[in-house]
């Protein structure tokens, strides 16, 4: 599923397919898609070992081909020890810095990457989909909790605690599944609603 389908889903789920009168913009919508992709992604990383030539005499790596990098795991170098050498590492302001000098040969580098959900492709597994759209409803869900309060509305006051009731439903079945497809050592942990109940 890519952005158009899943913020077709979203609007679909929040009721909002009336194009001539949508709740939520375009950019509101695809905002929290983004924002769910993200805590999807620190939860379930995309890992990647890719292998980047050292500089003879200096210890610093070159990672800016690393798009999307949530977090180094590990430095092989030199590759092919047994057991593997993996070097103590800094990595700080976008740079990495290995104990060793590089001598020219590659190190090997594993780390855990964003997930992507683009117009043209994704790369979070059809199995998941269901994650997103839940976090990405239920915030907006909220958002329009927020928005409404003191505020006059067709449907009154329960319109308010109807989007809130809903989107806090939404918000713990999305922080549930996200708990259930943890990675063991997950990147960074934080807390999922902006709300309390």
């Amino acid at each position: 599923m890519n952005l158009t389908a899943m913020r077709a889903r979203a609007r679909e789920d929040l009721q909002d397919t009336d194009s001539e009168n949508y709740r939520w913009t375009d950019d509101e919508v695809d905002g929290a898609i983004d924002r769910v992709v993200m805590e999807y992604s620190l939860h379930a990383p995309i890992e990647q070992q890719d292998d980047i030539a050292t500089t003879d005499g200096d210890s610093e790596l070159d990672i800016s081909s690393l798009t999307g990098l949530l977090k180094i795991e590990s430095v092989e170098f030199p590759i092919g020890e047994q057991p593997k050498y993996l070097q103590r590492f800094e990595y700080w302001a976008g740079s990495l810095y290995m104990t060793d000098t590089g001598d020219g040969n590659d190190a090997r580098i594993r780390w855990l990457k964003k997930h992507t959900l683009g117009v043209s492709s994704t790369t979070i597994p059809a199995e998941h989909e269901e994650i997103i759209a839940l976090g990405a409803t239920g915030y907006l869900a909220m958002s329009a909790s927020a928005y409404t309060v003191d505020r006059a509305s067709i449907a009154g006051r329960h319109a308010t605690i109807n989007f809130k009731a809903w989107g806090k439903e939404r918000l713990d079945r999305y922080g549930k599944k996200l708990k259930a497809i943890s990675r063991t050592s997950r990147v960074v942990i934080r807390e999922l609603y902006a709300e309390d109940a």
